[in-house]
């Protein structure tokens, strides 16, 4: 990718994790298994993570395949893989969550965080609505085809998603809602969905059924 492009995305990162070490306090992020960063690839969030001592684990089925790359970052990661660092090349859905192999990183996650997670926008906002976890979403202002058909915009879809969230809280009885919020100073989008937890999630979630999301 272009050098200007991996430095704004590295600044981005930057800018989103400073925001979650303000929001939660980073001896918080930095409890049990870390930060889980859904979509990941290539690396930006995570690589600012560790800039902060904060393990985080990458769950995402194209990491090192999408064609997105940047050299400095990729580097970087590399002297943290088995310490600090982990890659999950799978796609974030029910059958993760059922896996018993991901129930000790699920359980000891201090937060979860997406940057623009495209297709895995609604599992994210299942899961967290169900176990209660810390939550950084920025919804991606560029994948229309995830727009409402009676509003198709981003601002629309930012609505759904908060309205998707409320529904699935209600469900799981959840009161730690999803907040829209603005994070400043970013090259991209602004927009960013923030959730502080509630009460801990059981040792053994049930089947995510859920309400429709749509």
């Amino acid at each position: 990718m272009g050098q200007q492009w991996c430095a704004n995305k590295r600044w981005e990162a930057r800018r989103v994790v400073d925001g979650m070490i303000h929001e939660w306090g980073l001896e918080a992020l930095q409890s049990g298994e870390g930060v889980i960063d859904i979509a990941g690839d290539p690396g930006f969030t995570a690589a600012e993570l560790l800039r902060s001592n904060i393990p985080v684990t990458i769950v995402d089925p194209a990491m090192g395949l999408s064609g997105k790359s940047d050299p400095m970052t990729t580097t970087f990661l590399s002297q943290f893989e088995k310490r600090g660092l982990n890659v999950i090349k799978k796609p974030f859905n029910q059958e993760f969550v059922e896996d018993p192999n991901h129930a000790k990183l699920l359980s000891g996650a201090s937060a979860l965080i997406s940057l623009y997670p495209d297709e895995a926008t609604d599992y994210c906002l299942k899961f967290t609505a169900y176990s209660g976890l810390r939550t950084f979403i920025i919804p991606c202002n560029e994948c229309q085809q995830y727009f409402p058909p009676q509003n198709p915009t981003f601002e629309g879809f930012v609505q759904q998603c908060l309205n998707v969230d409320y529904n699935y809280s209600r469900y799981f009885g959840n009161s730690s809602l999803l907040k829209r919020e603005r994070i400043t100073n970013t090259p991209y989008c602004q927009v960013i969905l923030q959730r502080t937890p509630g009460p801990p999630m059981p040792t053994q979630p049930p089947a995510l059924a859920g309400p429709a999301s749509r």
